[in-house]
């Protein structure tokens, strides 16, 4: 069963998020065949791995009780990309990240910063986390501008994946001032 203190649902910015199911599928293979989605996430990749994806971010949900949502635009009903906080190894560190992907239509409206917000906020208050981190390559500014206007603070350059990358911190002491 899942947690009451993670919401297995969520509107956000004009766009619906539930727990990663079967019926995400086809929106998440268009998203890894789409080399604006994935470019600044490693690279395009094969429909078999969109299932892999889904099964382990529903896993995680299930042994966790939170996780990253998958999001529907609530107007036109189609997939628009995913976002919340998961656990997670990086650069050396077993922590918790903010994650989010949303395709191209649907950014510069808000929408990632907004879920960053809503995603940490949950972390902090309702699962009791006491630090969240979020990285990305270090030549993703918009990336990077998300997770200042969520919060974030810049700690340091990583190598992830191979590639260059920035980390992130929010403490929960220092989320609560910021506005």
């Amino acid at each position: 069963m899942l947690s009451q203190l993670f919401p297995t649902m969520v509107e956000i910015a004009g766009l619906f998020g539930d727990v990663p199911h079967e019926g995400h599928l086809a929106g998440v293979e268009a998203a890894f065949s789409d080399p604006r989605v994935m470019d600044m996430l490693g690279g395009t990749r094969p429909p078999e791995a969109a299932r892999a994806f889904i099964g382990r971010e529903r896993a995680h949900w299930r042994e966790h009780q939170f996780g990253l949502w998958f999001f529907r635009d609530l107007e036109a009903g189609r997939f628009a990309g995913w976002g919340g906080i998961r656990r997670c190894e990086v650069a050396g560190e077993s922590t918790v990240e903010l994650a989010y992907a949303l395709l191209p239509e649907h950014r510069g409206r808000g929408a990632a910063t907004e879920i960053g917000k809503l995603a940490t906020a949950l972390g902090f208050e309702n699962l009791g986390l006491t630090e969240i981190v979020a990285f990305t390559r270090s030549d993703n500014r918009l990336s990077e501008a998300v997770m200042v206007r969520a919060g974030f603070r810049f700690d340091r350059p990583i190598e992830h994946a191979g590639m260059p990358h920035v980390l992130y911190r929010l403490h929960a002491a220092s989320s609560r001032q910021t506005p």
